[in-house]
């Protein structure tokens, strides 16, 4: 698998499970920007290894219920093959890490805001 294919998997997955989680609504990817040096140095030199991406999604006309989001973006994501693990509430941030065959993600919510935030990193391009 090249880096440009494991990108492509990884924003299809993120854009599914947001959807899936947050139905009637259409997820937005905010950030892609394609493959980055591992540990890129400030001046950003450095083989590309690895991408990042995060989607956004939420129902602005609903009042935010992080614990229900992250419980049910965990079972999506369980359901979907991945390693699950919620970490508990700081602050009125519920968090969740997840984890399949090389690839990481994790997932945000929070009591004063109504978006999910779904960030994952593709696997370092030596191990694709």
């Amino acid at each position: 698998m090249t880096l440009t294919e494991a990108r492509n998997y990884l924003r299809s997955e993120l854009l599914a499970v947001a959807a899936t989680v947050v139905p009637g609504q259409t997820p937005t990817v905010t950030q892609d920007v394609g493959p980055v040096g591992q540990g890129a140095l400030s001046d950003e030199s450095g083989p590309e290894s690895v991408c990042t991406i995060t989607v956004e999604t939420g129902d602005p006309t609903t009042t935010p219920d992080p614990e229900a989001q992250i419980g049910f973006a965990a079972e999506t994501l369980e359901s979907r093959g991945w390693k699950v693990t919620i970490s508990e509430p700081a602050e009125g941030r519920h968090e969740l890490t997840a984890r399949r065959q090389g690839y990481d993600l994790t997932v945000t919510a929070q009591t004063t805001d109504w978006r999910l935030t779904l960030t994952g990193q593709t696997p370092y391009v030596d191990d694709l």
